[in-house]
């Protein structure tokens, strides 16, 4: 067997061990999630939706510096119907060579109207790139929270936890805000590295276990904080665990999270609220609103080049001709993408 194939059958092997055939039994014997816990529901397509949403993309990399364009948004709809979308102007930050990114404190300042109590680090520029974009995003959701009618419900893109330390006094603020003005908060995620048992994945087990048990969607099920396995930022976490299948034709479930302590009965109206607008077509069992917001923040091909162009254009009033910028920014990458 060729040195290829060798690594091929490694990954497929250690892929099949992650996901093991007994995957389900194994799940049902660890007494994680049983069938008794399963919640069953109508949608409802009322009352009002916001969901927030954020986007970053690198614009230039030097090397020793980086240039990311970030921005946020929010959408709004009521009786599954959009009645407003708002978008951030776009920012483009520099992100190095300082160690320390002197943005951050400006629009942290700006926005909250105190200083970050961490500084944020340009180490990892794709990091400060999110850290940044969480800051619009924040600013955005806490905004929602404080001017939402009463029953409606707040839509945010991933999780009820923070990765930087400075954004945890503002999420707190949102959830309690939404919770003083009697609003439902949930948290919606893409994508989730959720496992049990040392990483095996939490969303296969749940669905698996529901399937054997002939439950069919919509369905949600609260998930004990006991049986994940611990990941890093669980020190900043707000909100408990929530599996769900919102249509019936959704190609997988949906790891939610509620504010911690959430009631029962307030988790099944926020689940039913949120599969009454997660019918759509193109995406059955993802809430259109959080598609929508996406959809509006998403930062393309077409906006990096603009910003691209309109950089390039600035540095060439400052003086700045072709062979300098491309001394700065240039890839040999770029050139064997001539090939």
């Amino acid at each position: 067997m060729k040195k290829y194939d060798r690594s091929i059958a490694s990954a497929v092997e250690k892929i099949r061990n992650n996901v093991p055939t007994d995957l389900v039994d194994r799940f049902l014997a660890s007494e994680g999630v049983s069938r008794e816990l399963f919640r069953s529901f109508k949608p409802e397509k009322k009352g009002i939706i916001s969901a927030v949403d954020g986007s970053n993309a690198m614009v230039f990399d030097s090397g020793n510096f980086s240039i990311a364009a970030v921005r946020a948004a929010a959408t709004g709809f009521e009786q599954g119907i959009r009645q407003t979308r708002s978008v951030t102007p776009l920012s483009v930050f520099m992100i190095g060579p300082e160690e320390v990114n002197p943005d951050f404190p400006i629009i942290f300042q700006e926005y909250f109207g105190i200083p970050p109590g961490t500084p944020l680090r340009n180490e990892d520029p794709s990091v400060a790139a999110s850290v940044l974009r969480d800051t619009l995003e924040y600013h955005i959701a806490l905004e929602q929270a404080q001017s939402l009618q009463k029953d409606s419900l707040l839509l945010l893109d991933g999780a009820l936890r923070v990765t930087h330390a400075s954004h945890d006094a503002v999420l707190q603020e949102t959830v309690r805000s939404a919770q003083r003005r009697e609003l439902l908060i949930a948290a919606v995620s893409k994508r989730t590295s959720a496992t049990w048992g040392g990483g095996f994945p939490l969303l296969p087990s749940v669905a698996g276990v529901a399937a054997r048990a002939g439950i069919t969607a919509p369905w949600w099920v609260k998930v004990d904080g006991s049986i994940p396995d611990r990941h890093q930022f669980d020190q900043w976490r707000h909100g408990d665990y929530y599996i769900a299948k919102l249509h019936p034709q959704a190609r997988m479930p949906l790891k939610v999270e509620l504010p911690v302590g959430t009631p029962d009965e307030i988790a099944g109206v926020t689940f039913a609220r949120l599969a009454g607008m997660a019918d759509d077509r193109r995406i059955p069992g993802y809430p259109f609103p959080l598609l929508d917001a996406h959809r509006a923040v998403v930062i393309d091909s077409a906006i990096l080049d603009r910003v691209r162009q309109d950089i390039t254009r600035g540095c060439n009033v400052k003086g700045m001709d072709e062979r300098e910028f491309n001394q700065i920014f240039g890839d040999y990458h770029d050139e064997f993408r001539r090939y």
